[in-house]
């Protein structure tokens, strides 16, 4: 099964290690590790692999992923060889480079890497993953839209020969932290750090610091884990301006038009405007078939200031669909 050191993965390992422990059986483990984490998650992660009857799988292995902080640095090589990284690697980690063809634009291997590892296993293999259909529509038509074994509609295939299975599709968020409070099981104590300082549940990642969706994370990591906080900004170009702006309304979030602008058209053009133009290009291309609106153009300044070539946080238009047609052609 996979892990992220997030509270799914973490319940849908405790119930499978049980299961295991009862019935004799060992469990081969998977995380692959993104660097630029939470010491926290590092901390479950190790819990997790040092447990009997597990058989660890962490990579550590060198890929390139995007860094949505920055223009100059746009990408990170993660774990690259003979650069500084935020930490030593783990004794027990799998470090060699994985033979992967990187499709996505000039790109983020984050997923070929997740991919080549499901790869590897054969038919008589079920690969267990904490996914959640609550969390998005999206999610709910992955997990249940073509089933890869008649009768479990929480299957799917893999890009390999093995077979997919979310167990716990179904968990509400509430399930999630009732089953962690009353089973008494160690979670990454991130979590607890972003309630209290008033994150929505959306914003709560315990994955990469650097990802499109982790910037108010960031403006946090330095109360919450200081050796992490200085670590990632000698690491990463841009993290520390990410720290300073992320809340802000007018940057990163892109809410509240500045003052100097009239409209988040004219915002958007001087943006563009300040781009070298190979960063420039892509976004372009891309704006010159989506709307004119302002509505669209405040989500065209968003992708901008995260840096978004990759378009992970999609433009949405105006006219929607009614999500209730839509859950409907779901079920």
């Amino acid at each position: 099964m996979s892990v992220s050191g997030g509270k799914d993965s973490t319940v849908l390992f405790d119930l499978v290690w049980k299961i295991g422990q009862e019935r004799g059986r060992s469990l081969n483990v998977f995380f692959l590790d993104e660097e630029v984490v939470y010491q926290s998650t590092v901390e479950i992660i190790r819990g997790i692999m040092s447990k009997p009857g597990v058989l660890p799988h962490w990579w550590q292995s060198p890929y390139r992923t995007t860094n949505a902080t920055s223009y100059e640095m746009p990408y990170l090589n993660v774990w690259g060889k003979g650069e500084e990284w935020m930490r030593p690697q783990e004794e027990i980690s799998f470090k060699e480079k994985v033979p992967i063809k990187v499709h996505d634009r000039e790109g983020d291997a984050f997923y070929q890497m997740v991919e080549y590892a499901e790869s590897r296993w054969d038919e008589s293999t079920a690969l267990l993953i904490g996914l959640r259909s609550e969390e998005s529509l999206n999610r709910y038509g992955a997990v249940t839209r073509n089933p890869a074994i008649p009768g479990i509609r929480w299957s799917s295939k893999s890009t390999g020969k093995a077979i997919k299975l979310y167990p716990i599709y179904d968990w509400t968020f509430e399930d999630i932290w009732t089953y962690l409070g009353t089973e008494k099981v160690p979670y990454n104590r991130v979590y607890d750090w972003q309630y209290v300082k008033g994150h929505n549940i959306p914003e709560m990642r315990v994955s990469s610091l650097i990802h499109e969706n982790s910037h108010k994370c960031i403006a946090d990591l330095q109360e919450f884990e200081p050796e992490t906080f200085a670590a990632l900004i000698k690491r990463v170009k841009g993290a520390h301006t990410a720290a300073l702006y992320a809340k802000e309304q007018q940057v990163f979030r892109a809410v509240k038009l500045p003052s100097a602008y009239q409209s988040w058209r004219e915002y958007r053009d001087f943006i563009l405007k300040t781009l070298p133009e190979k960063v420039r290009s892509p976004f372009l291309k891309r704006f010159a078939k989506q709307k004119e609106t302002e509505s669209v153009f405040r989500q065209q300044v968003r992708q901008l200031m995260i840096n978004d070539h990759e378009n992970l946080v999609p433009v949405k238009h105006i006219e929607r669909e009614d999500p209730r047609k839509k859950w409907a052609e779901l079920l």
